[in-house]
């Protein structure tokens, strides 16, 4: 293991709320698999009792109870790495270093002081957190750093607005994250991104974002890109894959951590127009059951003056 890192990013295909991208760092003992270390505490495939399980959010966030076990996967790792189990979507954005002033432009997002947990037993989870974090110390891994970076739909279609391109806007939101971990992160560390969309060749995007440096392209292919970056010595790896959510601990983690945070900002648009229109269908904000949201919360947006920029993605 010795140090690792994962990037992921939960999103980006809706039409409304936020794209959030996360990333996290990690070190353990050279060698060892995460997943082996921390098996008393930590599954990889199923929900088992008294485990979270960290693994694609897509999988952790299926079924009735899904909410519940990527909410106790986020909180659990939050609390272990911070020390305390957040308790608000407030806290968390407070961690995530958020610009709650813009945040406020929407007014679902005016009330963040929502309670969390949302799907489990608070002093349950806090359990869970603590036996985490002891197995954790116990076992020599450490959490280095979370990162988490969400855009609201307001700052995507700026984003559109400015490159034009999806890719481009998705790519700048990534890039940030990937510069906060190169930051963090030691010589020798690899870094393992998921790809994004069907983008191959990185290159020139990351000399771009790593100025001075000598970035070098190991490979470029249908499944993996992976670089040098000679920071120091020996370099720091980054690679670029599909399914980068099954191929490292940490960016399976920051796969839930970043559909965590979108959950509870979905949850905050659809608490705001259902408390003005009783009875109404929350949404996920994919294209087909968002495009029924926004016929359905029509007279809200008039009745309101709601800028549509602010609730709505311009592709």
């Amino acid at each position: 293991m010795n140090s690792l890192a994962g990037v992921d990013e939960a999103g980006l295909g809706p039409i409304l709320g936020p794209l959030v991208v996360a990333g996290v760092a990690m070190t353990g003992p050279a060698g060892a698999d995460p997943y082996a270390l921390l098996a008393r505490t930590v599954s990889r495939t199923g929900h088992a009792a008294g485990k979270v399980r960290v693994a694609d959010s897509k999988k952790v966030h299926q079924g009735p109870r899904g909410l519940a076990h990527l909410e106790r996967t986020a909180l659990a790792f939050l609390g272990a790495w911070r020390g305390e189990v957040p308790g608000s979507l407030a806290a968390v954005l407070e961690l995530a270093g958020a610009d709650r002033a813009r945040l406020a432009r929407c007014p679902w997002y005016r009330d963040l002081d929502r309670p969390l947990p949302l799907a489990n037993d608070r002093r349950q989870l806090e359990l869970q957190s603590h036996l985490l974090a002891r197995d954790l110390a116990e076992h020599e891994v450490c959490v280095q750093h979370i990162a988490l970076r969400p855009v609201d739909v307001e700052e995507f279609n700026e984003k559109l607005d400015r490159t034009a391109n999806k890719g481009t806007a998705h790519f700048e939101t990534y890039a940030e994250v990937l510069l906060t971990l190169l930051n963090l992160l030691p010589p020798g560390a690899h870094l393992v991104a998921d790809r994004c969309g069907g983008r191959m060749r990185y290159g020139g995007a990351l000399r771009r974002l790593c100025p001075g440096v000598r970035v070098e392209v190991e490979h470029e292919t249908a499944l993996t890109s992976s670089y040098r970056i000679h920071r120091a010595d020996p370099p720091l790896r980054l690679t670029f894959a599909t399914q980068g959510e099954d191929r490292a601990f940490p960016t399976a983690l920051a796969s839930c951590m970043a559909k965590y945070l979108r959950e509870l900002m979905v949850e905050r648009l659809n608490a705001w127009f259902g408390a003005r229109l009783p009875g109404l269908r929350p949404t996920a904000g994919y294209y087909v059951d968002g495009q029924r949201f926004l016929a359905d919360v029509e007279p809200v947006v008039r009745a309101e003056g709601l800028a549509r920029r602010l609730l709505l993605r311009s592709r």
